[in-house]
């Protein structure tokens, strides 16, 4: 139990640097799909090492439902989830985006408890609600865009995306291993993804290159085997309720690199998200 915990809580410490350094690379005129392909493009041969140094068994599904469930995996989360949350961060800024996009983790612990029966005590559902409060704090100290339909539509699509894509992800577990998924879903959603953007590679800034590579390798290289593994150990209400912390420090990261100011609402929210996770991951 408390290896999973580490490995979410690890994961959304990494989580936390991304909003800011996407902000720092996506400008007017990034595409999107193209930066989230150059993320992929970067995060690849991470896992991969990661996968030779522990010398972990590359575990390929031998039925058609284990290939649905990765294809899956790897389409709704990272794929439609994280495009759309990119162009709500450049539409409606990085505080209305994770407001909105990480309500994913009252959809994710509805649907556990729907495909997996997994139980949903006082304590969890206490937790997870004082964590979304606590979000919707931290959001409030951002000065973003106001009245941006696209940007709000975006983020509700990347919320709805990631509960759907950690089921996707926990039942694709059944057939392959965490450092596998991770891989295999990659690779996945680069080929889909290249299809659409490949003519458009060359055309992206130098600053946005150097933010798809640095998120890339820490949130889906390192990250995301984390995040799979802590699903798979501990099970999907526990996991996201983790990854709740993100945000919180997401606003510490963008007030030292962006210089976004920092103010009351920001340290109430941090404090709200911390005893969220306290009483919703305690026994």
């Amino acid at each position: 139990m408390e290896l999973g915990l580490f490995a979410a809580l690890t994961a959304s410490l990494i989580w936390g640097f991304a909003p800011a350094i996407i902000r720092l690379g996506v400008g007017e005129d990034t595409s999107a799909m193209v930066f989230n392909t150059l993320r992929l493009i970067a995060a690849i041969p991470v896992t991969v090492l990661i996968i030779v140094v522990l010398h972990e068994q590359l575990i390929i599904p031998s039925s058609i439902i284990g290939w649905i469930a990765i294809f899956a995996a790897g389409t709704i989360g990272p794929g439609i989830g994280d495009v759309a949350y990119i162009y709500a961060i450049r539409e409606i800024g990085g505080g209305k985006a994770v407001t909105i996009g990480y309500t994913y983790i009252l959809i994710s612990q509805f649907l556990a408890l729907l495909f997996f029966g997994e139980e949903l005590t006082w304590k969890l559902i206490i937790g997870s609600l004082l964590a979304v409060t606590g979000i919707w704090f931290v959001a409030r100290e951002a000065k973003t865009k106001t009245y941006n339909v696209k940007g709000i539509i975006a983020s509700c699509v990347s919320a709805v995306a990631w509960g759907f894509g950690s089921i996707a992800n926990k039942y694709a577990l059944f057939y392959t291993n965490p450092l596998s998924l991770a891989l295999l879903r990659m690779m996945l959603l680069l080929i889909i993804l290249l299809a659409f953007t490949w003519k458009q590679l060359r055309n992206i800034s130098r600053r946005a290159i150097y933010a798809s590579i640095f998120t890339g390798a820490t949130s889906y290289g390192i990250a995301m085997p984390l995040f799979l593994y802590a699903l798979d150990v501990i099970g999907v209400s526990v996991t996201v309720l983790v990854t709740a912390l993100s945000p919180a420090l997401g606003r510490i990261t963008t007030r030292i690199l962006v210089k976004e100011e920092l103010s009351l609402h920001g340290i109430i929210g941090t404090i709200v998200i911390i005893l969220g996770l306290i009483i919703g991951t305690s026994t």
